[in-house]
């Protein structure tokens, strides 16, 4: 079943102004989970909220089945708030892809929730589905979940306007073309509600004429390009470099692109354009629409960087470091080179612990990781694999290179200086086991299983030294 704009967003009843409503509507708004705890929290939270003058009303769904029945009657929706995980691992994505392929709702917009905020959905996956947002379930807070469902809201509310804008401008090009005369009026009253309603939207819109010129820019656009930017009819930076869409042939898909404001500063936006035919087919112009996604791929790069990151020590976690160590004898399969893995674990960490406390434990950690980064190459990767143990992975590098390297670690070590309270500081040492990938047949558990044990006999030998595996 296809979902029309008018649908959604009532835009034109032959005179170009919207109806007014009788009364406020709520906000549709899907949750789609199989937990009842989230449909109750969503419920009470959502009672507080309100947007446009607008209240919201929540329809639950507790499996993919339940809110396809629900799309099936509720065309108006306009934001889903959905779980991956229900009655099938793929259950959220399979209904993603029923809602964008079988419905054809380009419009709604999707909000993955997840319990599990480390497994972000891979790229691929976000534009194959087109996902419009990613959060944890424990990130929605009250004024969380507001944010997320007015940003939704609003690009809901500007794809139906957008669209809205095209179906008023290709008529205006037909009726200038049949009946200028007759319909002068009308066009004009049409022009001057167009004008009004775009110069209001919050995101940059723009009607470029198919020679260059921009004819209709709000002030979004003015504020985010500057204001010369329509006189002078040239293209803003980065938008001119973008494929132009054509009349009469698939639009262009939304693109991510970076442009520089009027300030000077690098913006990321989502743009959005279609093409209008004349009356011979041709393209005669082309409306877009762009949104400043820039603080939120900025939340999206650090909510990634806190997944793969230890908090303590800054270097990468257990999962992360292990995962590159996987890569890496992938790539060695492939014909890469192999690697080295060094484990290296702090000596009598717990008398630090009980003597001075576990502050001076956690400093002890961070004088460590510094020394370790002192001595490393760009390329190599440390992470803290638990407690006292670090992992680092040498690529490209041999049995005898990566010993030399862990030997400077380890005399580094032996000289830094824990700084304690009153001026008072406390010595380090390490032990490493040092092993080497060897081949196809190597496994990621072999490889950890050879520095531990290597690790291990520098333990049971006396500390401070260097075994391989």
């Amino acid at each position: 079943m296809s979902v029309f704009v008018d649908d959604l967003f009532p835009c034109d009843d032959g005179t170009g102004v919207p109806p007014p409503a009788e009364r406020p509507i709520p906000w549709p708004i899907l949750v789609v989970d199989d937990d009842e705890q989230v449909h109750a929290m969503t419920r009470l939270l959502l009672k507080d909220f309100d947007f446009d003058g607008r209240d919201f009303e929540m329809l639950s769904a507790h499996s993919a089945a339940q809110a396809r029945a629900i799309l099936a009657g509720r065309p108006d929706i306009p934001v889903v708030l959905l779980d991956v995980v229900m009655e099938t691992p793929d259950a959220g994505l399979k209904l993603v892809h029923h809602i964008r392929r079988e419905l054809g709702n380009r419009h709604i917009r999707i909000i993955l929730r997840t319990g599990q905020p480390g497994q972000a959905p891979e790229r691929e996956v976000v534009v194959a589905y087109d996902i419009n947002d990613y959060r944890a379930k424990n990130d929605l807070t009250s004024d969380r979940l507001f944010t997320s469902l007015v940003s939704a809201l609003r690009g809901w509310r500007d794809l139906t306007t957008i669209e809205c804008l095209n179906r008023s401008l290709e008529a205006r090009v037909a009726e200038r073309t049949a009946e200028l005369a007759r319909r002068q009026a009308v066009a004009e009253e049409q022009t001057r509600f167009v004008e009004n309603l775009v110069e209001l939207m919050p995101s940059p819109v723009w009607y470029q004429e198919a020679g260059g010129t921009y004819r209709i820019c709000n002030r979004a656009f003015r504020a985010l390009f500057g204001g010369g930017m329509a006189a002078e009819g040239a293209d803003p930076p980065a938008l001119g470099a973008l494929a132009p869409p054509v009349a009469g042939e698939e639009p262009i898909p939304a693109v991510e692109t970076a442009v520089m404001d009027a300030d000077g500063q690098v913006r990321e936006v989502l743009v959005m354009r279609k093409a209008l035919a004349g009356p011979s087919g041709g393209t005669v112009g082309v409306v877009g629409i762009a949104m400043d996604i820039t603080e939120r791929r900025r939340m999206e790069r650090e909510l990634h960087r806190l997944a793969i990151t230890d908090p303590l020590s800054g270097t990468f976690n257990r999962r992360h470091l292990l995962d590159r160590v996987d890569a890496a004898l992938r790539d060695m399969e492939a014909g890469g080179r192999p690697f080295c893995l060094v484990m290296l674990d702090i000596d009598h960490f717990k008398r630090i612990n009980d003597a001075h406390g576990h502050a001076a434990g956690d400093e002890a950690i961070r004088t460590s990781v510094a020394e370790i980064r002192r001595h490393l190459r760009a390329s190599d990767s440390v992470g803290r694999i638990g407690g006292e143990e670090f992992a680092i992975l040498l690529p490209d590098t041999t049995l005898d290179a990566a010993a030399g390297i862990a030997e400077r670690l380890r005399v580094g070590l032996a000289a830094a200086a824990v700084p304690l309270p009153q001026g008072h500081s406390l010595g380090l040492t390490a032990s490493f086991g040092i092993t080497q990938a060897r081949g196809a047949l190597d496994t990621m558990e072999a490889v950890l299983h050879r520095a531990d044990q290597a690790l291990y006999r520098a333990k049971a030998l006396g500390r401070n030294r260097i075994e391989l595996g």
